[in-house]
């Protein structure tokens, strides 16, 4: 039950942050926001000020999308490298030993080190490595432990926030 909670609520909140496409609103001093895109006539009003914040395709920026690989790819970074026997434990039914622990704390400094990376890139340069790595990291990752090793059901999680960080860079995309 929590865990279609989980989900419905990611979701949601993926969804609660996508506006119409191609509608860009232009605020003009003293006046109400319109839209000015060649698709919706000019001099309508804006549904939501706050849609003025929004930028980029369905209102998700390539930067939004690159700090969401930040965020979830950081925090699995520093628990792998920080943590390893416990992430392992955590995720898997298995008792991590000397060599689990070599492994994800290898992992996670790698993590952080690609982090690293593409924090120094410009947004347009990292990007497109950011979603490459991410479909790669889904795949060979959680998708793979999930099909074919014996995972805990915290293992999911990681599936959810996976997930949700294609679902990011997805709509910064169109």
């Amino acid at each position: 039950m929590n865990l279609r909670f989980t989900t419905l609520f990611a979701l949601l909140t993926v969804a609660s942050s996508i506006s119409s496409p191609r509608a860009f609103i232009s605020q003009k001093k003293d006046s109400n926001p319109t839209f000015v895109d060649s698709g919706v006539a000019s001099g309508v009003a804006s549904p939501s000020p706050l849609l003025t914040l929004r930028g980029g395709a369905l209102g998700v920026t390539e930067d939004m999308a690159v700090k969401a690989t930040y965020a979830v790819a950081g925090a699995y970074g520093l628990q792998f490298f920080l943590a390893p026997k416990f992430t392992i434990e955590q995720n898997f039914a298995v008792k991590a030993d000397s060599y689990h622990s070599f492994l994800g704390r290898f992992t996670g400094l790698t993590m952080l080190v690609v982090l690293y990376t593409l924090s120094k890139c410009d947004t347009s340069v990292a990007f497109p490595i950011s979603f490459i790595w991410n479909v790669a990291v889904a795949i060979f990752g959680p998708v793979y432990a999930e099909l074919c090793l014996d995972t805990t059901p915290m293992h999911k999680v990681g599936i959810g926030l996976v997930g949700a960080v294609l679902a990011v860079h997805a709509a910064a995309a169109l």
